[in-house]
């Protein structure tokens, strides 16, 4: 492999790159807001007595945990709109990415609470 990354090709689409950037930024700091929210919500629900909620709450977290982001990546992209719910790229990354944060940080912060 002799190919390289020339840095100088790069200099003509610096704005694109830097709008490609904020995109990410905006992205990355909404999904942080509704996954924590979400993540929150579900210690509390997780960490109360059990009951039927609990459980139901835990299937997600195991479901979401136990499947690799770019699946639920797919189903939300691919799946939800047969189901009639149309939504834009920028609006399907940001629903998985918050699923799949809300997921997570349901389990952090319980852990942190027990």
């Amino acid at each position: 492999m002799t190919e390289q990354l020339h840095f100088s090709e790069l200099w003509p689409h610096w704005p694109e790159l830097l709008a490609g950037l904020w995109v990410t930024v905006q992205l990355t700091v909404l999904a942080t807001i509704g996954g924590l929210a979400i993540g929150i919500l579900g210690a509390a629900i997780r960490s109360g007595r059990p009951g039927m909620l609990s459980r139901v709450w835990g299937g997600y977290v195991e479901i979401i945990r136990n499947t690799p982001f770019v699946v639920q990546l797919f189903f939300i992209v691919f799946g939800l709109p047969n189901l009639g719910l149309k939504m834009t790229a920028g609006e399907a990354a940001l629903l998985a990415m918050v699923v799949n944060l809300g997921a997570y940080s349901t389990e952090i912060v319980r852990a942190g609470i027990r």
